[in-house]
């Protein structure tokens, strides 16, 4: 499992000046806008994304609408001070003068879906986004948080702009927010040909410090009372003062590109290196127990991390391919298995950047809960497709609730029972994690493959 926080430390905005960033990227081309129309996850996000570009577009005198999905009233769940209802009402005040201070003839609409949950609503924030845009015909742009930005609520955002683009016709350009801290210059992530960027004047981009400014909820006073901590460090806003905002221009007939989310790894940091702990000896020790035979030809590993569940395969596998979306822990866990030549990392984002041959033995352990619900059914038909007549498909997840999962591991294990179109022939059910084993109708057991069974 990858992961990333709000609290990490990620690229440092000293690390983006350096690449020159903005003088490989083309300009925005803003002379066929006609209207634009901003997509937020959660207040702020238009402000931190393009709050330049709607300081432009008013002062072009263009109609302006900004759609905020939720009221981010979970991002301070710990907070002595201020409950969930609390701080929705207070950012509902935040956004609104936010908004202001960048277009005050701005046109804005609070929709208050569920913060952590908008992967289950798509649709209903497609339809709202659809509905605002109307018939404004050419010219019309759709601005979201990138699909790719690693963000469950962003990329739930972004696919919602996504369809809406194709019900209207209307042209998408995505902004990222969370990339910018957990990915690096060099990273394969960022579609290079679709990057624009957009210099922002003076006026600009005062207001847009203005706008962000003007956020008053907990997580933004100077104190950092237990649950009140800022939810983003002074490291983290450098990458909003920059004197250019960076977009990429979306093909709508595109599926989501998005890595499962990312964190920063580093040799010394190894997230899974040294002793893991009984839980995760115990877990990986029951994970190769179940496996129905001794040995494989070929396996797939999805979402290797830094590879410590690859090392325990590797023994069970004449040829292994371990992928991962994040470069840094895909490098480490090929660090961890040097010498061992049958072993294949790469970088893919799945499931759409599927890799090509089939397999006897798949492995989907701690990933599958970062899809929505559309997204694991490509996945698992991805895998039935990749499956050989007498392959085995092994999930392992942990059971504990995370709000930014898109998915619970209980709903990943009853699709895989749906969609799979496999029979489960290993099922274990514990309160900390859940492990199956599917294989083709008609299965075999262990004791009638070794012929201990009439």
């Amino acid at each position: 499992m990858v992961t990333f926080g709000r609290g990490e430390d990620g690229t440092p905005e000293r690390v983006w000046a350096a690449a020159e960033w903005r003088a490989a990227l083309p300009e925005l081309p803003l002379h066929d806008l006609r209207r634009l129309v901003v997509v937020a996850a959660h207040p702020y996000d238009e402000a931190l994304g393009a709050g330049g570009l709607i300081a432009r577009v008013a002062a072009m005198g263009l109609p302006i609408s900004v759609l905020v999905l939720s009221n981010g009233d979970l991002s301070n769940t710990g907070s002595s001070n201020v409950t969930p209802e609390r701080l929705a009402a207070i950012r509902r005040i935040d956004v609104m003068d936010t908004v202001a201070a960048m277009a005050p003839e701005v046109r804005l609409r609070l929709l208050e879906l569920p913060d952590g949950l908008l992967s289950a609503h798509v649709d209903d924030a497609s339809q709202a986004i659809a509905t605002d845009v109307g018939e404004s015909g050419p010219g019309t742009w759709i601005v979201a948080p990138w699909r790719a930005d690693g963000q469950p609520d962003h990329m739930a955002a972004g696919q919602a702009a996504v369809d809406a683009a194709k019900a209207s016709g209307a042209r998408l350009f995505e902004y990222p927010i969370w990339a910018w801290h957990w990915s690096t210059p060099t990273d394969k992530v960022w579609p290079d040909a679709a990057l624009r960027a957009l210099d922002l004047t003076a006026a600009e981009r005062e207001a847009k410090a203005k706008a962000l400014g003007l956020r008053r909820t907990p997580g933004h006073e100077s104190h950092e009372a237990t649950g009140d901590e800022p939810i983003f460090k002074p490291e983290f806003s450098a990458y909003f003062t920059r004197r250019f905002e960076t977009f990429i221009e979306a093909d709508v007939g595109e599926s989501l590109k998005a890595p499962f989310p990312g964190r920063m790894y580093s040799n010394e940091t190894d997230p899974q290196g040294g002793d893991p702990g009984w839980y995760e000896r115990r877990k990986r020790a029951l994970t190769m127990a179940v496996l129905p035979r001794e040995h494989f030809s070929a396996a797939l590993e999805l979402g290797c991390s830094t590879g410590v569940l690859t090392s325990a395969l590797a023994g069970r596998c004449t040829r292994l391919l371990a992928l991962d979306g994040v470069e840094t822990a895909v490098e480490l866990a090929r660090a961890r298995l040097a010498g061992q030549p049958h072993v294949t990392f790469e970088k893919r984002c799945l499931p759409l950047d599927w890799p090509d041959g089939t397999f006897d033995l798949i492995v989907l352990s701690e990933v599958a809960y970062f899809c929505s619900t559309a997204e694991l059914g490509r996945l698992l038909a991805k895998c039935r497709a990749s499956l050989t007549p007498d392959g085995v498909l092994l999930a392992c997840n942990r059971r504990h609730p995370v709000r930014e999962y898109p998915l619970s591991s209980d709903h990943v294990h009853t699709e895989l029972t749906r969609l799979s179109g496999l029979q489960r022939t290993v099922e274990h059910r514990e309160k900390d994690f859940l492990l199956d084993v599917f294989e083709p109708r008609p299965a075999r057991s262990v004791a009638e493959r070794e012929g201990l069974v009439g």
